[in-house]
């Protein structure tokens, strides 16, 4: 197991207040309250996701980290070369309480010049069979990459790469950071008067132990319970794909598929471990404790170290 790293951040996150924003409507897709918001300057529509709570079992409550993982998945997808929703953590404040979370742009262009209306599609809608049942047999990487035939890649891609490629590199994102919501909603295609290229991806909260309580997160990462480690948390993630396979599993299903042509470039960025590791430690200390960076960075550094095993 490599050893986590001394990390002196040069800078944090910015934390951006969004008291005086516009509500322009509730997010209806996804299980928590979502709402679009309206920045005061741009005119841009962000969408705004509470961090959400949990209970111990004496009674008492903790917030989640779903603020923070968010952040850090987009950090990672980032470091990683990936097209993706920006997304940054926000707070707005009332008399009653003072709200945390993050705040992600809508992938949607902002204005339409010709009068041509740009359409999010999601995932589910692309499928030729939809996923149903507990084995979900139809939701597989080989039924992503048929969805996304003719499909363009999004702007700004490596040159040479097809919107399988990038679909696989999200894929091997959600390895990187343990993500487990890879279902057919959190993935998209953005329609524009019939040209269809893929969104960028998004939504990640599912990561790097975000639920966990600190108390959990200690214990954990001083426990000689080989069985309770962070690593073996790691270990124990599953998707929604069929069979609840892995992430990694899946992710290295997706890019050695015959006829994808990115293997080497995400296993080579996913060689650079230390820099995916440094948006864990650009968070503000009041946003995520020391805890849990220690238990996210093993759990990161375990899914590089088992994605990376079987190409080395």
């Amino acid at each position: 197991m490599s050893e986590t790293i001394d990390h002196v951040a040069t800078q944090t996150y910015e934390d951006i207040d969004v008291t005086d924003w516009t509500i322009v409507g509730d997010e209806v897709l996804g299980t928590k309250p979502k709402r679009w918001l309206r920045h005061p300057e741009t005119g841009e529509h962000w969408l705004m996701k509470d961090a959400t709570y949990s209970h111990r079992n004496d009674g008492t409550r903790y917030r989640k980290g779903d603020d923070w993982s968010e952040r850090v998945a987009n950090g990672v997808a980032a470091r990683l070369g990936l097209p993706a929703a920006r997304t940054e953590l926000a707070s707005s404040r009332t008399s009653e309480a003072h709200k945390l979370g993050v705040i992600s742009r809508s992938v949607l262009a902002t204005s339409q010049g010709d009068n041509v209306k740009e359409v999010l599609i999601p995932g589910n809608q692309l499928l030729a069979e939809p996923a149903t049942g507990r084995d979900r047999s139809t939701y597989t990487p080989a039924t992503i990459r048929d969805a996304l035939e003719g499909v363009h890649v999004p702007d700004g891609v490596d040159a040479g790469l097809t919107a399988w490629d990038v679909f696989a590199g999200y894929l091997v994102l959600d390895a990187v950071v343990g993500n487990t919501d890879r279902h057919e909603e959190n993935w998209a295609v953005l329609d524009r008067a019939g040209h269809r290229c893929l969104a960028p991806t998004f939504d990640h909260a599912s990561s790097l132990g975000f639920q966990l309580a600190d108390e959990q997160r200690r214990d954990r990462l001083r426990t000689r319970d080989s069985g309770y480690t962070p690593e073996a948390y790691a270990d124990r993630a599953k998707t929604h794909f069929a069979g609840r396979p892995h992430p990694i599993a899946i992710a290295r299903r997706a890019i050695e598929m015959p006829g994808t042509d990115s293997q080497s470039l995400w296993m080579d960025r996913c060689r650079e471990v230390d820099r995916l590791v440094e948006p864990l430690w650009l968070i503000p200390e009041d946003r995520m404790s020391l805890p849990a960076r220690e238990f996210a960075e093993r759990v990161l550094r375990r899914n590089c170290q088992r994605l990376l095993d079987r190409h080395d």
